[in-house]
């Protein structure tokens, strides 16, 4: 049978931003195209072949432009997996983290994709 590309997107876990909005509450990066970017992840030949299934996760740095910065690969379960998602990273747009005073900071997030083959 042939073996089809499902991914399935997670809710974004955000992590550690010293961010407030004046209201006690954390405004952390928000991302503004992540189901468009995510959908065009190709699935890797060879991850298919082999019957390689899994999550990355990646740790994203947001600057106050709401551009991504800098990343770090949190888990993964080949490198091709990680390959395919760091190939689209420079494509998502955030909007940015905001401080007390409602100023644009620099934030992190995490992203998790889902790589599954279905039959």
């Amino acid at each position: 049978m042939r073996k089809q590309l499902l991914i399935l997107t997670m809710v974004l876990c955000v992590l550690g931003v010293q961010a407030n909005n004046g209201n006690g509450k954390a405004e952390n990066p928000k991302p503004t195209n992540y189901q468009e970017v995510i959908s065009t992840i190709e699935y890797p030949q060879v991850c298919k072949e082999k019957g390689i299934e899994g999550k990355v996760i990646v740790t994203l740095k947001i600057d106050k432009e709401g551009k991504v910065i800098n990343h770090r690969f949190e888990e993964y379960p080949c490198s091709d997996l990680r390959d395919a998602v760091k190939a689209k990273l420079s494509d998502l747009n955030f909007e940015p983290a905001k401080n007390s005073a409602g100023q644009s900071v620099v934030g992190l997030i995490a992203v998790p994709v889902n790589f599954k083959l279905t039959i």
